[in-house]
């Protein structure tokens, strides 16, 4: 059945680790973009 495994889980790893760092990046700008309005709320 499973006759093309390698391209396939291959495929499927690239684009699940294009996903998992685009939300990695994603919730590192949020958290830092959160941060920055915080201290300048803070130090303001």
């Amino acid at each position: 059945m499973r006759v093309k495994l390698e391209p396939e889980t291959a495929f499927i790893g690239k684009k699940f680790a294009y996903i998992f760092l685009g939300i990695i990046f994603a919730l590192n700008s949020i958290v830092f973009i959160w941060y920055f309005f915080f201290s300048n709320l803070t130090w303001s």
